[in-house]
């Protein structure tokens, strides 16, 4: 989303790839080749890598024929010494998988954590106006101790659970024949409906949120009126 965004910001067209596909096809050094000539022909562009890290596990080993290790040079290469306005943007979730000196080519590293009260707020929001009319123009039926208490109950959701805990709460009120209607309480059981990859896969994002330290937070800080409050536990 960041990458169309930017994208559409400047004007420019976006180009989305994948490391492991080209390491994966079957003339892996020519599909890399006449890959980085598009994207030469069309700059200025956005070049958008999803899932970088995933195609450089074992890049500096010869398990492959030393494939792997050949593209991330060839790329590295490209990366440093091409004049055309190409911006790049890539996702990683384990910026330790990729080569040092590629990391170093990028300017700026940014940590997207879980939605602050605020941003969840807004996220909730944003989806719910796709469905439900009620929460268009900014207007919302709910009280404020309504919304504090459901966003503690979905304080380690992500953006996406959250908007599938909205979409299926829409398909539910259309099955139940109230369409474009919705309860506080639906949502609430909603939440009892699926277990957030926060706790699934706990211990690999605490992993990667230990990293946070070498990056910039993506988020600013939480101004809203649903802020969290930090109390002293001893006066």
């Amino acid at each position: 989303l960041s990458a169309k965004l930017a994208a559409k910001k400047m004007g420019l067209p976006l180009l989305a790839a994948n490391w492991g596909v080209l390491l994966g096809d079957r003339h892996p050094d020519r599909a890399l080749k006449e890959f980085i000539a598009l994207v030469t022909s069309l700059a200025p562009c956005v070049l958008y890598w999803d899932d970088f890290d995933k195609g450089f596990a074992g890049w500096d080993s010869n398990a492959d024929g030393g494939v792997a290790r050949r593209l991330s040079a060839a790329l590295l290469t490209w990366m440093q010494e091409h004049q055309e306005p190409v911006y790049t943007i890539a996702t990683v979730n384990r910026l330790s998988m990729l080569p040092a000196e590629l990391v170093r080519r990028f300017d700026d590293i940014f940590f997207v954590d879980l939605p602050h009260e605020g941003a969840r707020y807004e996220v909730f929001n944003l989806h719910l106006a796709k469905y439900f009319p009620g929460f268009r123009d900014n207007n919302s039926p709910w009280s404020d101790d309504q919304w504090r208490r459901l966003l503690a109950e979905y304080r380690i959701c992500s953006p996406a659970e959250i908007g599938n805990a909205v979409r299926r709460c829409a398909e539910e009120a259309f099955y139940q024949g109230r369409p474009g209607e919705i309860e506080f309480e639906d949502l609430l059981t909603q939440r009892q409906e699926f277990t957030p990859a926060m706790e699934r896969e706990s211990e690999q994002i605490q992993a990667i949120r230990n990293q946070a330290i070498y990056a910039k937070p993506v988020a600013s800080l939480d101004v809203s009126r649903f802020a969290y409050q930090h109390r002293e536990l001893f006066g």
